[in-house]
This record gives structure tokens, sequence and C-alpha cells, in this order.
């Protein structure tokens, strides 16, 4: 049945306003070593983690003993967490990230510029604000003692009633109420295998013109897996070279999670997160499936820019071409649809993409809800007749569709116990203080009246090993 779209619709996309903003997105999971998990403020269990799981406020990241975990903020600053670290993301803005290192150790290496995003990393009494491109690491020691170390770059670091400017080569023990200056101590493990792993992206790294300046902080990681061409329809498009099968087609190796109220597309594909995740794909004659990226101004990190099918047994997706319409739960720039705050009855829609070789996956629902991989499972069984429906499927997900990493979960005494409060409480209790006048060029710290008590309980494996003997004894009270 042929339908319209409403007039206040067609007039909203006309509007050139959408390109003058931008949406970056959340953190995600770059690299992991280990059974890395993640837990989320909506879903109350810890859950298995895998490279490009989104991370946004309220999320914490726990790595076991033996771990390790990469995770890129959202303006290119990487994180890194050794085993037995937990790290809690409190805000997450265009103008500030706030991180809390509950336990462990982190590594930081900033590319943020003073116009770009501000961060503050808290460790127990200890805060510490990086400045750009500054390497540093952040120990929690036992006896309540933190060091933080800095490599390159400078950070202020506050603690035991002061503030104190810690520059390269130098590094600042805090313990039992009072802070000393020293230098470096000797490189160990940790610090080499950061040493290392920077070492390689800095030596890939590239300023790269075809991406708008929102995700030049990923030029490195496309330049590793793909080649950049110039087609006449669309200008300079970036075309993925590391493809296992000849019948590769985006959004297939991978699977649909549901985070916060939608599903959002993991790739398997160590590349697969701008590329899924800002712009469009479309296929040139002579070099196949190519990515086209956003443009200046109009970079809005999407759940997953496709078009989507639904029958009552059946669920399916095609990638969008440049200039169609995603219809989406939010706003997601100028080619695009809320239907959240605007509705739409239905229309008539034909994707592009949907009639080219791997232009079309589809699974059964069960299988879809399953988190089944749609590189093993596409086109199984497809019904005949595949509808268009408006934005992504409304049916309530299982367990097994928050899972971006299908494995055995750990032992629960090899996870720390967390008791969250209200995520508006926590927004509350961790917002940034209002920018100051121009005298200083970083924002101030949230203060110690503002973080009082951690927002985190965290009860070691240890300690709930301690705590379940004991309840053991008393008969289980």
């Amino acid at each position: 049945m042929k339908r319209i779209i409403p007039v206040c619709l067609l007039i909203l996309l006309s509007l050139p306003a959408w390109s003058g903003a931008s949406v970056i997105g959340p953190a995600r999971i770059r690299f992991v070593d280990g059974d890395i998990m993640f837990r989320t403020p909506d879903f109350g269990e810890w859950l298995p983690a895998t490279i490009n799981t989104p991370l946004d406020e309220g999320d914490t990241i726990w790595c076991p003993g033996g771990a390790k975990a990469e995770i890129q903020l959202s303006d290119g600053t990487m994180v890194r967490l050794d085993g037995g670290s937990q790290l809690d993301l409190l805000a997450n803005e265009d103008s500030f990230i706030h991180l809390h290192l509950s336990s462990g150790r982190l590594y930081v290496r900033t590319v943020q510029t003073r116009a770009q995003n501000s961060l503050q990393i808290d460790a127990d009494d200890t805060t510490v604000l990086p400045d750009a491109r500054t390497q540093l690491r952040i120990d929690m020691l036992p006896d309540r003692q933190e060091d933080v170390s800095v490599f390159n770059g400078t950070a202020y670091v506050e603690g035991n009633s002061s503030r104190t400017k810690v520059r390269a080569g130098e590094h600042i023990a805090l313990e039992h109420g009072h802070s000393e200056l020293l230098p470096l101590n000797p490189p160990d493990a940790w610090e080499n295998w950061n040493t290392g792993r920077d070492r390689i992206q800095l030596r890939a790294a590239v300023t790269d013109s075809n991406l708008p300046d929102e995700l030049r902080s990923s030029s490195a990681e496309l330049y590793s897996n793909g080649t950049w061409v110039s087609v006449p329809e669309y200008g300079m498009v970036w075309r993925p070279t590391l493809i296992l099968t000849g019948d590769w087609a985006p959004y297939r190796n991978g699977q649909w999670i549901w985070r916060g109220s939608d599903y959002v597309w993991i790739s398997s594909e160590s590349w697969g997160w701008v590329p899924y995740h800002y712009g469009r794909w479309a296929v040139v004659s002579g070099f196949g499936w190519c990515w086209v990226p956003p443009s200046q101004g109009d970079v809005y990190w999407g759940p997953g820019y496709v078009g989507w099918y639904q029958t009552d047994s059946h669920i399916g997706w095609t990638p969008l071409a440049p200039g169609e319409i995603f219809y989406g739960y939010g706003r997601y720039g100028r080619h695009s649809v809320n239907i959240a705050a605007s509705p739409v009855n239905a229309v008539t829609i034909n994707y592009r993409n949907q009639h080219i070789q791997g232009g079309r996956t589809v699974l059964p629902k069960n299988d879809f809800l399953k988190g089944i991989s749609a590189q093993q499972q596409r086109t199984a069984s497809t019904p005949a007749a595949l509808t268009a429906s408006i934005g992504s499927p409304r049916i309530r997900p299982l367990r097994e569709t928050r899972l971006p990493a299908v494995r055995q979960t750990p032992p629960q005494n090899t996870l720390p116990r967390i008791d969250h409060q209200d995520s508006r409480e926590l927004r509350r209790q961790f917002q940034r203080l209002t920018p100051h006048g121009g005298q200083q060029s970083r924002p101030e710290p949230v203060t110690r009246e503002q973080k009082q008590k951690k927002v985190w309980k965290v009860t070691s494996p240890e300690e709930s090993k301690g705590k379940e003997s004991r309840e053991k004894e008393h008969g289980g009270r």
C-alpha cells in the first residue's frame, strides 16, 4: 500500500539547520585480551564484552586477572586497563568525559585538543586532568596509595588538599595525607606493553583529509584496513581490503544487540566502528562495496544505518545508500527522521542496495533475538515477501540479545559486586561544574563535596569470598 510522509516531515527534511551540529557518540571497546566484562545501568548482571561494544554513561567495564582491554573514547583518546581493574564511565558529553578508576591500573594517551573533549579521571581520593597529547598511567596501590606517572605531556593531579602540575618524566605518589613528586620509576611489563601499542598506533597515524574533522582520530584504523578511491558519484570513498570471502557485504559479520532502547550493530571486524555507525554504503563499479563518509558537520553516531524489514517470522536489513532516509528513535542528522518525535504512519520504501548481491540480510526472528551471527545464518529460509518497516524492530529482547559476545560468563566470585544507584542520581552527583571564566584553560575538577562517597560500591573477589564464608558459618544470615 502506498503511503505518504506527513508534510511536517518533508519540511523538516528540507531544513539546512541539520548541517550545523554533530553527535559523536559513545566510547567503544577497541581491543580485548581475556574475558572482559561490562555492566549497564539498565541490566542487572555482568555481560561478556567484545571489540566494538559501545560504552556510555553509567557503564562499567571489568578486567579480571590476566586480562587487558583498550577503550577508545569519542574524541580518539585511548584508555587501557590491566588485569584486576574496574573502570566506570560517569559522564560522556560532547565537551566533557568523566572516568572513575575503582581498582587496578589505567593507562591513557590523549589526542584531544583544547577545543575538543576535556577529560577527568578519578581514582579514590585523587583527581587527574590530563592535558592534550599526554601519556600517563594511574596505579591504585595497597593502603590507599595512588601513583600518577606522566611519560609525555602534562597533567594536573589533585589530592591531599593540593593541586600539582606533573610533567613528562615525573610521577607523583599520594598516600597518608601527603604527596611527593619523584622521577619516573623504571619501566615494568605493563608500561612496556602500552609503549609497544602506542608505537604501533602512532606509526600508522595519518591525518586523513578524506574524513570529516570529527572522525579523523580513526584515520589510522581505516588506513590500515582499506584504501581510499575517488569515484564520480560520491568523491572519495573507502573500500575495505581485508575481506576473506567473495560474497562479503556490510552489516553481516556481526550481530545486533539491544542497548538502551534500540538495536545496535556490533561488528566482528576490527575496523567495524566508524563505517557502521557513521555515513552510508554504496556499490561502486570496479570496486564493489564502498563506505561513503558523512559530510563535515553532519557527523552523527547511529546504532546502524540500515533499512529494516519484518514479518511475523523473520527480520531483515539493508545498508542504506547515500542520501537515503534513516528512520531512527533519535536525531541522526540531515538524512534522517526521528520517529520517536514525529511518528510516520507508513511510507513506500524501495532501498537501492536491497537488490544488489549481499544487499539484504535476513534471519529468522528467533536467531535474530538469540544473537546468531548474521554471517553464518544469512538468507536461511527467507520468506517470499518481505515488507520494509519504519525503524528497527520493536520486539522484546532476550538475554542473549544483550550479549555482544556469546560465551560462558566467568564464575560470580571472579566478578566485583556493584550496587548501582539510580542513573539520574549518579548523573547529579558527578555533574561537572559550570565552566569558569577565561583565566584558566582547563575545567575545574568535580569537587570533594560533589563526589563525597563513591557511587559504585565495590567488593573485591577476596572480600566476597570472605563474606560468603562468614555467612555460611552463621547459617547464611
